[in-house]
């Protein structure tokens, strides 16, 4: 069966998970509705804490379908569904939907927390999320792209909103080479540092170029790399 820590587990109790792009759109955390397609380790987590923070999760899914609560789920009731059952599988809370369906729901945020290219051409138009994350890789393409940025949609491109995972990896290499090793609450505390600086730095630059956020990240990770490599002295 799946094992699912809970974010009890993860995360000490001082630290707090702070929606930057909710702040940053001047919406409020709490009663924001959010759907997830993806209730796998990134999905049901991302959900839990959310959930902790205030937010109504009112979609969620998995490869055998989903489920739509406009009360919002319990979502550490359907954790436990899942470890218990492998799956979303015969869930019954709510009305049972359709993964394509799902990403169509009303809602304010939309986390896309499983397969590449699911949001495409032929459904961007009718995504409803003020907010769309992209916790997945590749969930949106390209075209899909071009439409949610002409109907206003905030997208947290994938490589700025997933980076935490190889930001870890990168502090596990400096652990490394250090031979000491951090406490998990110091490791979180470094990585809210990194991804709130991300954010910051990225809807900066779309702000001030009138870019769309996904441009602006490009922007500067390409930017990064290439002073990275002249400070090296490569070019």
């Amino acid at each position: 069966m799946p094992n699912h820590d809970s974010p009890a587990d993860i995360l000490p109790v001082r630290f707090r998970l702070r929606p930057e792009a909710l702040a940053h759109l001047g919406m409020p955390v709490k009663g924001t509705s959010v759907v997830i397609q993806g209730f796998g380790n990134v999905g049901s987590i991302a959900a839990d804490l959310l959930q902790q923070e205030g937010c109504k999760i009112v979609g969620i899914s998995d490869r055998t379908g989903g489920w739509y609560s406009k009360k919002g789920f319990d979502v550490k009731h359907a954790i436990k569904y899942v470890d218990t059952n492998g799956t979303l599988e015969g869930y019954g809370v709510g009305e049972a939907v359709s993964n394509e369906a799902l990403l169509e729901l009303e809602c304010d945020v939309l986390l896309p927390a499983a397969l590449e290219n699911v949001i495409t051409d032929a459904n961007a138009a009718r995504i409803k999320a003020k907010i769309v994350c992209e916790l997945a890789n590749g969930p949106t393409t390209p075209e899909a792209d071009a439409i949610l940025y002409k109907n206003k949609v905030f997208v947290l491109p994938d490589f700025l909103a997933n980076a935490g995972g190889v930001t870890c990896s990168y502090f596990e290499q400096v652990q490394c080479n250090m031979n000491y090793y951090w406490e998990k609450d110091e490791v979180l505390g470094k990585l809210d540092v990194k991804m709130t600086s991300a954010f910051l730095a990225v809807s900066e630059l779309a702000r001030q170029r009138k870019l769309y956020m996904r441009d602006a990240a490009y922007i500067i990770s390409v930017s990064r790399v290439a002073q990275a490599c002249k400070d090296r002295g490569w070019v």
